[in-house]
Formats: C-alpha cells, structure tokens, sequence
C-alpha cells in the first residue's frame, strides 16, 4: 500500500475517528481493559477510545516503520504517553499471545480481510472480550461529516485498490473461519462484524502477590532493568487493594511518580519526621512513597538502607517495597562496584530484565553498562543478545542477585513477555536459570506490566526439574 495515501486518508479521517469512537465504546461497554488495533490505518480510533475511557491501555499494532514513527511523535509528551504501547505485527500471523486483550479494533479490514485474519483476531481475545472489524463511517457519525471526506475517501480507496466486500462475502468468511455462531453483522454506518468471546469459566491468572509468593512484613528489593518502577507501583496497587500498608521507596533515584502511582509522598531528610509523616499518611491512604531528598530532573530518591532497616523494625508498614539500583529505562544491565544498594532487611530479592532487548545488539541501546554484561556473559559488544546471555546474567555471582542477604529468596521476573516468540524466549531464560541458578530461586515469574493482567506464567522447579504453571 502507498504509505502517503494511507497517511492522506488518516488525515481526513481525524474528524471521523471521535464519533466512530463512541460507537466502538459502546459496543465494547466496559470502562477499562486492554485494546489492540490492528491494521495500516490503526491509531487514531485508538487514541480517541483511549481518550473516551482512561481505564484503558492500548497496543497500536503497524507494520510500517513510517506510519510507526509518525504516531510516536503524535503521541509523545501528551497523556496517553503512558497508556499506548506501539507495536509491529503482521497481520498474519498475529505475533500477540493467545487471550491477550479484551478488545480489537481493526478499521479499513475489507482491504485485506480473511478467514485466517479473522481466527487471528478471535484468537488473542481474552474470554468475554468483543472485536469490531470492518469498514465504513458507523452510526454515530454525523452526516455532513461524511459529506466533506467521503467522495475524496473513495478515490483515495481506490488508489489502494480496495476489495468491496458484500455481506454475503462477509458471511462466508465467517464460516470459514467457523465463526458464525460468534459473530453479529452491523449494516449501519457501513459493514462490520463484531466477535464477542464467550464469557465462561474465565482462565485463572495469577496475580503478581501469588507469582511472588509474598510473606507476612516483606522487605522487597528490585534490581535489574527493563520496568523495576512500573513493577515496584503495580505490587504496591495488589497489596493496598487487599488490605495492606505499603511504603515505596529507592536506595537510588525515581522519577517523581504520578498521583496514579502513589495516593501520598512524603520528601523529608530529618528521619524522626518522615517517621511521623509515614505513619499518618499510611493512616490516611495505606501506601506512601518516601524519598529523603529531590534532585534535579523531577528526581526523587537516596534513601538509606539503615532507614529501611529501621521502618522493618518497627513494623511501619505491612510491606516495603524498595528499587536498589537504576537503568535508565533500559532493557538490561549488570550492577557496577558500586551496586545495587539492597538494605539488610530485604527477605525477597526481584531481579529483572526485559525480554525486548532478545536478539538485539549489545550495546548502549539495549543494555546499561553493556561492556559489564559482555565481561561477565563472555561475549562483545555489539553481539545479538541471547537467552543463554540474560539467564548468566541473573545467576552469575556478580549479576543481578549480587548483594543478596543471606536468607532472602529470590524470584526473577521477565518483562514484556507479549508476543508468542518473547514467550518462548522468556521460558528458556527461566528453565536456564532454575538449572544453574542458586538454590534459594525456585521460580521465575514471566508477565507484561503494561498490561492490566500483568502475569502469564510462573516456571517452577519441582524435584529437579522445571514445570510452567
């Protein structure tokens, strides 16, 4: 497909895409969830369905480095930075794992709509979850609208060489793909099919307390690269909505989080009184996120070990949840003389890596410190980035468990395990290390964080071997 014609019927079609939106919304009639949209048209329904319910994230999946490249500017430094996640995927085959989103948008699909496009879709919706997938200007859209774009539209389609579709067409792709039975045809506002997934015995996931098998009063030190922050807020959420007091905190430096990270934080370099201060904002919100000092660049963070040692102690909070060390967003790392920074009390160590940087060079873009991964893996810089690579990196003695008091469990976590070849590539890393790793990991933990459903999947060893849960 020409990509500046594309880019043309995006243009026109901005003005679309907040009424098709509220149709889309609607059909789904949910507030919240995960969304895919697929196609060379995809991003605009996106950003207005994002817009339209804040408790969605949405994954925009284009092929085009191009089209790709341009969304990410449109996007970048606006709200929904944080909610979108853009992705290249074919059409077929779908490179998303199975029952992973709750909703799927593909608008324009009868440029290349098929049987097989149409199991693919049905295949990565979660139970329960709806797909929109067709063509046209939907009901919601008002007519003089249409009337400004449409006969440019239509010219533009033909450029395309767009393939016109009948219901009859329709239908017997569906029975092809045998998908009738769950499928409705709209023939308003053009022609689209909507796939719902039967509600059922929804499959049970774990949560991220039940991958980490979380104690009574644990001291929890992250380290690693590829989302310590983004896991550090998502455990703090599971915690305070089962009940317990939860303290956030870094040994190193965070950006300054969100109020959707942390109902309360507390900035005070006198211990006695960010003492008090904890303890009335646990009273008032039941998680606080504490740091001695800012810095520069919206920075928070140099708390010291001793101080969490003390907050053990006394029992401040149920749990304390602390990032020992930094990565600059990065995918991987390997901890410097220096590092990390784990207090004595820590009772659960998580190291982390992001699965994104597999196959990837070695070096300042996919890891921080590379030169350090590549002394301790053996390897060079500017090497494809193995399996057998990120699983040194977690069991090595001077990796990513360094540090770890004696006692404290550890369980790995693997990041952005969202696609059927990271899912792979995530299991050879966890049986790897449950086979050369020290004997207090017993599991490691896969998921994407990105994801309302973060978790999907634990390895665990039994009796010397290694089992998927």
């Amino acid at each position: 497909m020409d990509l500046h014609v594309i880019e043309r019927i995006n243009r026109i079609w901005a003005r679309i895409y907040p009424p098709l939106a509220r149709f889309i919304s609607d059909i789904y009639g949910r507030r919240e969830g995960d969304c895919l949209e697929l196609g060379p048209f995809s991003g605009g329904i996106a950003r207005e369905v994002l817009s339209l319910l804040p408790g969605l994230r949405g994954v925009v999946a284009i092929e085009s480095p191009e089209l790709r490249q341009a969304l990410c500017q449109e996007i970048e430094d606006t709200s929904l930075a944080r909610r979108v996640i853009i992705d290249p995927s074919p059409l077929l085959p779908l490179t998303f794992i199975d029952h992973s989103y709750d909703l799927v948008v593909c608008r324009g699909a009868f440029f290349f709509l098929s049987p097989p496009l149409l199991k693919e879709i049905y295949r990565v919706l979660r139970t329960g979850g709806v797909a929109i997938v067709g063509g046209g200007y939907g009901p919601a859209t008002p007519l003089e609208l249409i009337n400004e774009i449409a006969e440019e539209s239509r010219q533009l389609n033909l450029q395309l060489g767009k393939q016109w579709l009948s219901e009859a067409d329709l239908n017997h792709m569906l029975a092809e793909a045998s998908l009738s039975e769950k499928a409705e045809i709209i023939r308003e506002g053009g022609l689209w099919v909507i796939l719902r997934s039967p509600e059922g015995k929804k499959e049970e996931q774990p949560s991220l307390v039940d991958a980490f098998a979380l104690r009574e009063r644990e001291v929890i030190s992250l380290v690693g690269a590829g989302g310590k922050t983004t896991l550090m807020f998502a455990l703090a959420r599971e915690l305070l909505g089962k009940g317990h007091t939860v303290i956030t905190t870094t040994t190193t430096r965070i950006a300054e989080p969100d109020p959707e990270d942390t109902p309360c934080l507390v900035i005070e370099a006198d211990e006695g009184k960010a003492m008090t201060l904890l303890k009335d904002g646990l009273v008032g919100h039941g998680h606080c996120t504490f740091a001695p000092q800012r810095f520069v660049g919206r920075k928070i963070g140099g708390t010291a070990p001793a101080f969490i040692e003390r907050l053990a102690s006394m029992q401040t909070a149920d749990y304390i949840i602390v990032e020992a060390d930094g990565a600059r967003r990065l995918p991987l790392k390997a901890p410097a003389e220096h590092e990390p920074v784990i207090s004595s009390a820590t009772t659960l160590l998580i190291p982390i890596v992001g699965i994104d940087a597999l196959g990837k060079p070695l070096n300042e873009e996919t890891a921080f410190r590379p030169e350090l991964i590549a002394k301790l893996t053996k390897t060079r810089l500017g090497d494809p980035v193995t399996t057998a690579m990120m699983a040194l990196l977690i069991v090595h003695p001077q990796g990513l468990g360094k540090g770890t008091p004696a006692g404290a469990r550890i369980i790995p976590f693997i990041n952005k395990v969202e696609t059927i070849e990271r899912l792979k590539g995530a299991r050879e890393i966890g049986n790897e290390v449950l086979r050369k790793g020290a004997p207090q990991i017993k599991r490691v933990a896969l998921g994407r964080l990105f994801f309302h459903r973060p978790m999907v999947e634990i390895i665990e060893r039994r009796s010397g071997s290694e089992e998927a849960l």
